[in-house]
């Protein structure tokens, strides 16, 4: 007994001892007992009654109570159940006269840690029974506090500690019982933060997670207590505001929280901002059950990003129309990839110096059995939300390697093929295109992807594309200049091109800031050794203007709408194909009649006449002065030193 005291006695200076004992003998006894030099150290504070153990308690923090019951059993276990309930924080150990089983179990389920008698009190009993009643209550409340935190896990968000998903659903039912036994209206507010991806994979996980936490204290300021907010995963929130007395509250609401989200933050050293997309749904006009209200609401936010983000949509039935559309659209995407309703079409990349088609671009069709032809437009955002662009990406990926390869004694034309965020996230996507390129037997030289700058805004993507080129393998910048355009990020990417968006070709030929802009992006990109090429070049003054600026790499519906796979052999192969006529002689040039599928592979219209070229000097289209005999360098008046000296 002496040994286990000596073990516990080290690890506490002092045991702070709070004594309820009304008669005097019997505190002077115990005080006694407690006070041997040999055994535990004990600070004891005494006092008379239960009351002011609890009032002092309020005060002063104590180790343990020592509780006698022994003058009244059954007024002293009232007092003990009292006692319990006001001292959860530290364990009460009872004195009674007699200690038999029905005592001690009264004791216990009054609350005591422990029971003793005043018979087989001995200094080393008492001493023991205090400590190891210390040391069972840490452990009781260490397990009822992992109890309490695992319970607080399986009904809320870890990261913002508002509640979770099931937890929104467990409170949500019965507020929606109560609304409808008032008549009331309850709405559900869904929340979709924009801009948040480009924040967390630009700056890093750690200050999305900041960003988020700070979300959810906005969201926790601006609803009332009674009403009801969650974080279901990832950037998306639900709210359910109670007791709406007018149809227009739950825009105001929405509204009030929206401008709250738009406020900057400051994170880490950075200031940032973000905005929120919200739907709204309302009982009982919406539905009457919880799911219900929450996939209306979720439509609705659809609707709210789609129409530019930023904004709250009210749940209407057309939205619901647009949503079962979006279902049947998701359900037959992903038959599609397996049954050959998707189809791969081809648009040449014209070089205007050496007059070839050196590269060709990929754009899917979709043959839906019901719906005939299904735009890109109306169904790649689709593949994106609903998780089908992988498998979709990798399709087109090998569609168009196998193609490349068939072509391949026809010309040498690369092969580009557009990515889409989803593909360049995917942590083995190199691997996969290397794997492609294996199994189709295109070399990596000859396949080129394509993405677009708020793709490339991340160090993972960075690092994703630098695997990329290391196989060989050409990256290009689509749309450049209508994304994120950072020259910062510019010099960071390892990439082999920049393609120029159309909407600057369109002004080159109209106004004179889109021709400034236009040649500084060709000189920029010349000066940073990328080759730069134009998309949606659709006539000889859009062309004039490009080749002026030193631009021979074009593509648009001036040489060919996008075709089928046998028309683009022909394209190829063919000296009489649009393209070829276009460069010959543009002038004579005329808007080509589309090639439909299947069709002869002869062309529709007749072959352009060639016009003769200027007597001497050079020319600007055409054959790029090939004719005249003139030497046309499309860099030398923005590098004059790389002239040929006159002679």
């Amino acid at each position: 007994m002496a040994q286990e005291a000596s073990i516990d006695s080290p690890k506490r200076e002092s045991i702070t001892l709070l004594l309820v004992v009304e008669d005097d003998p019997t505190a002077n006894r115990l005080v006694e007992v407690l006070s041997r030099p040999d055994g535990v150290g004990y600070a004891i504070t005494r006092v008379l009654r239960v009351e002011d153990a609890l009032r002092l308690l309020q005060e002063t923090p104590f180790d343990a109570m020592l509780l006698d019951l022994s003058v009244h059993e059954g007024p002293g276990l009232d007092s003990l159940m009292r006692a319990s309930a006001a001292t959860r924080s530290i364990p009460v150990v009872v004195l009674t006269y007699q200690r038999d089983e029905a005592t001690v179990l009264k004791a216990a389920r009054a609350g005591a840690q422990d029971c003793l008698s005043r018979g087989e009190v001995t200094p080393e009993l008492i001493s023991r029974t205090i400590v190891h009643a210390i040391e069972r209550h840490k452990i009781l409340q260490d397990l009822t506090e992992a109890k309490q935190r695992q319970r607080f896990l399986a009904t809320h968000d870890t990261l913002t500690e508002l509640p979770n998903r099931y937890s929104f659903m467990q409170q949500l039912g019965p507020m929606l019982h109560a609304a409808k036994r008032r008549n009331t209206k309850l709405a559900v507010l869904f929340f979709d933060l924009d801009g948040f991806k480009a924040i967390n994979d630009n700056l890093g996980h750690g200050v999305g997670d900041e960003l988020l936490t700070d979300v959810a204290r906005r969201l926790r300021k601006a609803i009332r207590k009674c009403d009801l907010i969650a974080r279901i995963g990832g950037d998306e929130f639900l709210a359910a505001i109670q007791d709406i007395e007018h149809d227009e509250t739950p825009q105001k609401v929405a509204d009030s929280i929206r401008k709250e989200i738009e406020k900057p933050y400051h994170l880490d050293g950075h200031e940032c901002w973000i905005s929120a997309s919200i739907g709204i749904s309302i009982f009982p006009g919406h539905g009457e059950q919880a799911e219900q209200l929450i996939q209306s609401a979720d439509t609705a936010m659809y609707q709210a990003k789609g129409s530019g983000k930023n904004r709250v949509c009210i749940f209407s039935d057309e939205m619901n129309a647009k949503s079962i559309e979006r279902f049947e659209l998701v359900s037959g995407l992903r038959e599609a990839v397996h049954s050959g309703q998707l189809q791969l079409m081809f648009q040449p990349q014209v070089c205007a110096a050496t007059e070839e088609i050196v590269g060709v671009e990929t754009l899917v069709r979709w043959h839906h059995p019901t719906r005939g032809i299904v735009s890109p437009a109306n169904f790649i955002g689709v593949a994106e939300d609903a998780g089908v662009m992988v498998q979709l990406g990798e399709w087109v990926l090998r569609t168009a390697c196998e193609a490349a390869v068939g072509w391949a004694a026809q010309t040498q034309a690369r092969v580009a093929v557009n990515l889409s965020g989803r593909q360049l996230d995917h942590p083995d996507f190199p691997w996969r295109v290397k794997k492609i390129l294996a199994e189709t037997g295109l070399p990596a030289s000859r396949l080129e992807l394509e993405l677009t700058e708020s793709l490339a805004t991340s160090d993972a993507a960075l690092r994703t594309i630098a695997e990329l080129r290391a196989q060989g393998i050409r990256v290009a910048i689509d749309d450049f200049g209508t994304g994120y355009s950072s020259l910062t990020l510019l010099k960071r990417l390892d990439i082999d091109m920049l393609k120029i968006d159309q909407s600057f070709v369109r002004g080159a030929a109209q106004t004179d800031p889109d021709r400034v802009i236009l040649a500084a992006i060709i000189h920029m990109a010349r000066g940073l050794g990328l080759d730069v090429m134009a998309e949606g070049v659709e006539s000889p003054f859009e062309m004039r203007a490009l080749l002026e600026r030193g631009c021979t790499l074009m593509q648009g519906y001036l040489f060919s709408k996008p075709v089928d796979k046998n028309q683009l052999d022909w394209l190829v192969q063919s000296p009489e194909a649009p393209w070829r006529q276009v460069l010959a002689d543009p002038d004579s040039w005329s808007p080509p009649v589309e090639l439909e599928s299947g069709a002869s592979n002869e062309p529709s219209a007749p072959p352009m006449k060639t016009a003769p070229a200027p007597a001497g000097g050079r020319v600007e289209l055409g054959r790029i002065g090939a004719r005249s005999g003139a030497r046309v360098d499309p860099d030398e008046d923005l590098y004059p030193f790389l002239k040929t000296p006159s002679r």
